[in-house]
């Protein structure tokens, strides 16, 4: 009999720590997909354009207003750097995002998810009219 009254509280309290483990893992699959998403656009945008445009800055910003986070928290890391880069060579972006996960009034912890995405330049020199920009 004592046997079940102490595991019964035990048992409530690793089914409900699965839980929130659970919950957790899902929400921040979520958030990193977005992420994933957004650093590959940006690394789709850097091929087609040869480099980091004022296109993929304000592509970036609008992604920060979707999720609620200041631009300036948010940190995007491009290679090569300076543009163009030339047909054929490998682009890549690396975009940067604290998540704050909360519990009601409760911060659980911040956590930095980070995405990657590659492309492949198709920029010809003298095709397009562009002007590149470092990202801040």
């Amino acid at each position: 009999m004592l046997e079940k009254v102490v595991m019964f509280p035990f048992t409530l309290f690793v089914v409900f720590l699965f839980a929130f483990f659970g919950v957790v893992g899902v929400v921040m699959f979520g958030q990193w997909s977005m992420v994933q998403n957004e650093a590959q656009m940006v690394a789709v945008s850097m091929g087609k354009w040869g480099g980091y445009t004022r296109e993929a800055e304000s592509a970036v910003a609008d992604f920060c207003r979707k999720i609620n986070v200041s631009r300036d928290r948010v940190r995007v890391e491009v290679g090569p750097s300076a543009g163009p880069v030339t047909w054929g060579k490998t682009v890549w972006a690396k975009v940067s995002v604290p998540f704050e996960f909360r519990i009601g009034e409760y911060s659980v912890g911040t956590y930095t998810l980070t995405g990657k995405g590659y492309s492949v330049s198709t920029y010809l020199p003298g095709a397009y009219q562009v002007s590149y920009i470092a990202p801040r």
